[in-house]
């Protein structure tokens, strides 16, 4: 997470409403870290070991901010979510999502197996559950978070891109409509999200979906301005990067 400059103002308002009689808790692998994430109707806490905070949102309210407790900031990254992406050229790129068959009970939960495929060639195995009604409040919270990194990843990434990044991330509407994921592969097969456990009904914690009394408050684009990534003259117009035909760049 970048080191940021502190600001003037604070933000002391919880703007996440919660029920305060039952949670979904959910622990995860994402890549080589572990993640503990916390649902509890439109609220959203993520917290990750890799980084010195946290992650809230609302969905109901279309709320985004990262929490970096080491320089007790809050960056709210709302306003992006509202703004049009930079979306890559995808003229004559076919993706496909296609169901394999019956994959492995994960989690006591059935799974099925599904393939994302960029022009025929196989670029992620997924295995999906069916959705129930706390899978779709999670669902729902790490969707906004998705729009948020194809608001700006496009633009801060090199100049090529490869195709499976891109469609992985143009088709994340794939699991509300096919299943929630419980274990995901890329193309050399290296798992790269797994489900460990899930814990209904729990107790709200009700720390989780508040916003920290006395931490600093700033904009996505204070924050690039003050990591130097974006020039203070306000000069940010992003360009769409081009992309690699090629499926496999890297292997």
């Amino acid at each position: 997470m970048i080191k940021l400059f502190k600001v003037s103002f604070f933000w002391v308002v919880c703007v996440l409403p919660i029920n305060l009689y039952a949670a979904v808790q959910l622990e995860v692998q994402n890549n080589n870290f572990k993640e503990i994430i916390w649902s509890n109707g439109s609220s959203l806490h993520v917290k990750s070991d890799n980084e010195p905070g946290y992650i809230l949102v609302n969905t109901s309210q279309r709320q985004l901010f990262t929490i970096n407790d080491n320089d007790r900031q809050v960056i709210n990254l709302s306003d992006k979510i509202k703004q049009a992406p930079v979306i890559p050229e995808m003229e004559g790129v076919s993706i496909e999502y296609i169901r394999h068959g019956a994959g492995p009970i994960m989690q006591g939960l059935d799974t099925e197996l599904y393939l994302l495929k960029v022009n025929g060639e196989i670029c992620r195995s997924e295995y999906l559950t069916n959705i129930d009604t706390e899978l779709v409040d999670v669902l729902s919270g790490l969707e906004l978070m998705t729009e948020y990194r194809i608001s700006t990843a496009f633009a801060s990434m090199p100049a090529q891109l490869d195709l499976c990044f891109v469609a992985e991330h143009l088709s994340y509407q794939r699991y509300r409509k096919h299943g929630f994921p419980m274990k995901s592969e890329n193309q050399f097969g290296k798992t790269e999200f797994e489900l460990l456990s899930i814990n209904r009904d729990i107790p709200s914690p009700s720390n989780k979906f508040a916003l920290p009394e006395g931490y600093s408050v700033i904009s996505y684009e204070e924050m690039m301005e003050s990591s130097g990534i974006v020039p203070s003259n306000g000069s940010n117009e992003m360009h769409p990067p081009a992309i690699s035909k090629e499926i496999f760049p890297h292997k």
